[in-house]
């Protein structure tokens, strides 16, 4: 209920709730007096407006009298639902996040939280990041929202038909393997393979698959169709947790046909004894994405590459470009990286498709010569044939 009286030379506006609780301390149910007041307002009609707004929220299933600063409901909400199920990589996207929430709000409370200001923070995000930055950011504030409006503090979800923008001179250059470097790094890896070490051979899975760490550290045996050459990706490794659990999108459940070659290298590891394909000898789990990534930063330098930004998710890079290099259908290659359609493909490696443009422009114009020459023969043969 909202009371409204006259303060000096405004309007005062207070909404009054009482709700039942539950007193873990008294073990009963105890009413609790919830209070929210705002003054200022120069007449009483704007006032008995603001009044008729809050009581219309409240039966809405609003709880006009919590507001939370937003920066710190969103700390509070990704410390609570999302950090005990996430790597350490993740928890610091969102830590990151908080800290750019926090600096754009301030405190700014969340029901003050409209489109048009949350717009505003993204094209604030957007002049110094990349779109791929703000589009994360995105995702993970949306979420927030939606959790907001479960727990009653908003209406709406402030970001959805907002418009993503970015700094495309703050793109990261995508890192990857020429076919000279990715066969040295395949015959490195080869040198003294070990079943003890299993990052050589997650490396290996990595180039000739393209999977993520996370999907080929969950393999186990029954995941490999070793007479039909597939692998079945169909969920993932927390090293944090070290538990399995579901992969990245539905789209990326897939199976991968590959070449015998890596099946007869993997099928050296059954040696370790463990139903986890990559597994460590010593423990019986994969190794963490640290260990490999050690391994393979070691190994770039080793073949004489200076790629410091290099790391497994870049093999899935390498194995894309030399798809594209051989000329396999886009198509396809979406498919085998398990993206829910093409666009998401052509978005990441647009760059890639631009670089074979000239290769891919010289095939079509040789294809048309052969056209042009076999018209041009026909045509030799029918005017020999008139003349006589």
């Amino acid at each position: 209920m909202a009371s409204i009286r006259k303060r000096g030379k405004t309007w005062y506006v207070r909404f009054s709730k009482r709700e039942t609780q539950w007193d873990p301390e008294k073990q009963k149910n105890v009413s609790i007096l919830k209070q929210k007041s705002k003054g200022g307002f120069k007449t009483k009609s704007e006032a008995q407006q603001y009044g008729i707004k809050m009581e219309a929220a409240s039966i809405d299933g609003v709880d006009v009298v919590k507001n939370p600063v937003f920066a710190d409901y969103f700390e509070h909400w990704y410390l609570t639902f999302k950090f005990p199920i996430i790597r350490k990589s993740t928890q610091k996207r969102y830590i990151t996040n908080y800290h750019y929430l926090e600096k754009y709000f301030g405190s700014t409370k969340i029901k003050d939280i409209s489109r048009a200001k949350y717009q505003s923070f993204l094209n604030w995000l957007g002049k110094n990041h990349a779109p791929a930055t703000v589009r994360k950011t995105n995702i993970m504030v949306k979420a927030c929202a939606g959790n907001a409006i479960e727990d009653g503090l908003i209406v709406k979800n402030f970001t959805n038909r907002t418009t993503i923008t970015g700094n495309q001179d703050n793109v990261r250059a995508i890192e990857y393997l020429n076919e000279g470097e990715m066969n040295k790094l395949v015959q490195l890896c080869l040198t003294n393979l070990t079943p003890r070490y299993t990052s050589k051979y997650l490396v290996l899975a990595g180039l000739f698959t393209g999977a993520r760490l996370g999907e080929l550290t969950a393999l186990k045996w029954t995941d490999i169709d070793f007479k039909n050459k597939i692998i079945d990706i169909n969920k993932t490794w927390n090293p944090n947790l070290k538990i399995l659990g579901p992969t990245k999108t539905e789209s990326s459940v897939r199976k991968i046909k590959v070449n015998s070659f890596l099946l007869d290298k993997l099928k050296q590891l059954k040696i370790n004894n463990s139903e986890f394909i990559f597994a460590i000898p010593r423990t019986g789990l994969p190794p963490s994405s640290s260990a490999v990534n050690q391994f393979l930063r070691k190994a770039i330098k080793e073949i004489g590459l200076n790629k410091p930004d290099f790391h497994f998710h870049s093999l899935r890079h390498t194995h894309v470009s030399y798809l594209i290099s051989q000329g396999i259908d886009i198509a396809a290659i979406s498919k085998r990286l398990g993206h829910a359609n093409i666009a998401i493909t052509l978005s990441i490696y647009a760059h890639l498709l631009d670089e074979y443009k000239d290769q891919q422009d010289a095939k079509i114009i040789n294809s048309l010569n052969q056209v042009c020459a076999t018209f041009v023969q026909h045509r030799e043969k029918f005017y020999d044939i008139a003349k006589h």
